[in-house]
């Protein structure tokens, strides 16, 4: 199987420097033209299937990507989506002690085991494809690291991805 890991454009929400966790969030002019960008770039024929989070800045994304285009199967799940931040959520994030986080916030160590189970899901589904995989910052790095067999312990050693920035792994 072979993966094209994004990341959504830019939102609203990034310019704000806000926690947006489960939020929807809001394509910024730039989001959409990193989108734009980022179609000129893909041939998206070269994919089997997209696979992504139903979060919308996520969906915003791919639907630019697509160009109304509706012969790509396209899956969204839950298991794709960024860190929930619980009742942080829209938080700015200078006002936040990561020292200390709300009970209700999932943990960087619940993403990398909800990292893993969408890593069975893809290696269940799709073996053998090449698959257009959009989401989020931290559920990227968590699910690269997976991949790379990245102990949680160095997940901080797997680079950041940029606003639809793509990293390609091929995991056969």
């Amino acid at each position: 199987m072979t993966l094209c890991l994004t990341r959504h454009g830019e939102t609203e929400e990034n310019l704000k420097r806000i926690l947006q966790g489960h939020l929807p969030g809001s394509l910024s002019e730039t989001g959409k033209k990193q989108a734009t960008d980022l179609k000129d770039k893909l041939c998206l024929n070269d994919f089997d299937s997209i696979v992504s989070s139903d979060l919308k800045r996520v969906t915003d994304t791919v639907r630019i990507l697509l160009d109304g285009r509706t012969d790509i199967p396209w899956l969204q799940n839950t298991l794709f989506r960024e860190i929930d931040w619980g009742s942080m959520t829209g938080m700015k994030i200078a006002d936040v002690n990561f020292k200390h986080l709300a009970m209700d916030v999932e943990t960087r160590e619940m993403l990398y085991e909800r990292a893993i189970k969408a890593r069975d899901f893809l290696t269940e589904h799709f073996v053998g494809k090449q698959i257009l995989v959009v989401s989020h910052g931290l559920f990227l790095r968590s699910l690269i690291a997976v991949f790379e067999d990245v102990p949680f312990e160095r997940l901080h050693t797997i680079p950041h991805l940029q606003n639809c920035e793509c990293r390609w792994l091929d995991t056969e």
